[in-house]
């Protein structure tokens, strides 16, 4: 492609040209009577559905996602106005049902995302549906939210917060400290079957080798030795053998015992403590900056 060099104290301009081959030039624009064409690109993260788009394709484009975006918002309306009817009935499932739906259109509405709690929480009186996973989660999405919603229930859920706090801080000592001794238990145990079952095997494995000798040694001689040590050999490497499987048994069982005492739901202490961080998760989402 021929370099093209413009003075800059010129008032000229270039423009794009699509060549023969399929390439695209840059000519100078010496035609001022062409009217100018401004092109306003929305203030987005890059989008490559954009990319390679001509002029008009990607106005029709933006035209096409701006009346989307305006329908979503009529639909979310709509559906705003059908939740506060049913939450003014009093029928909080058909109403969390329709906001959920609005929300879905757009998760920025602040009347569509409280109204959401609202039926939730069946008009601000009850907390517990807000820790269900499925709740937890549109908290954790529906940000606009947090603000009216600590100004229904702030008082409510701060001392809620404070009470799973307090409880955790004297459970988990506790609970880890118990977690703590059976560490030790179960891992002498599983060491314990760890020893006896390598000294069979081991045990096993020279039985069997005495056994195979013996046997290929039957034929070779006119001795009744090499049958004799056949079968008492082999009689010990099954003995040896049967013992090893019993060790290794309780050695799975030794291992499999030290794995789950390493989990949070091993006891009924720890399946609290679990349930008590889960709470303090959810709660974290409302109040990010008032972490202990």
């Amino acid at each position: 492609m021929e370099e093209r060099i413009l003075d800059k104290d010129e008032g000229r301009g270039i423009r794009l040209k699509r060549t023969a081959e399929g390439e695209t030039d840059a000519v100078e624009d010496t035609d001022a009577s062409e009217e100018e064409v401004t092109l306003t690109l929305p203030d987005e993260e890059y989008d490559e559905d954009l990319v390679g788009l001509t002029p008009s394709q990607l106005r029709e484009e933006l035209e096409k996602r701006e009346k989307a975006k305006q329908e979503a918002i009529r639909e979310c309306k709509r559906l705003t106005e059908e939740g506060n009817a049913h939450l003014a009935a009093g029928d909080f499932a058909a109403a969390e049902n329709s906001f959920g739906q609005a929300v879905v259109y757009d998760g920025e509405d602040p009347d569509a995302a409280l109204g959401y709690f609202a039926a939730v929480t069946q008009n601000f009186t009850v907390t517990e549906p807000l820790y269900t996973e499925e709740h937890s989660q549109e908290l954790a999405r529906l940000t606009v939210a947090h603000a009216p919603l600590l100004e229904k229930m702030g008082g409510v859920l701060r001392a809620e917060r404070d009470a799973y706090r307090q409880e955790e801080k004297e459970l988990r000592p506790v609970v880890e400290e118990k977690q703590s001794v059976r560490r030790a238990a179960f891992a002498a145990n599983r060491n314990h079957y760890t020893i006896f079952t390598c000294v069979f095997l081991f045990l096993t494995a020279i039985f069997a080798v005495v056994t195979a000798i013996s046997i290929d040694n039957i034929l070779r001689t006119l001795s009744n030795l090499p049958l004799i040590l056949s079968i008492v050999f082999g009689v010990l490497t099954f003995l040896s053998l049967t013992v090893t499987a019993v060790f290794g048994t309780k050695l799975f069982g030794a291992v499999r015992l030290c794995a789950r005492n390493e989990k949070e739901n091993a006891t009924s202490g720890g399946k609290r403590l679990l349930f008590l961080k889960e709470r303090l998760e959810t709660l974290a989402i409302l109040f990010p900056g008032d972490e202990e």
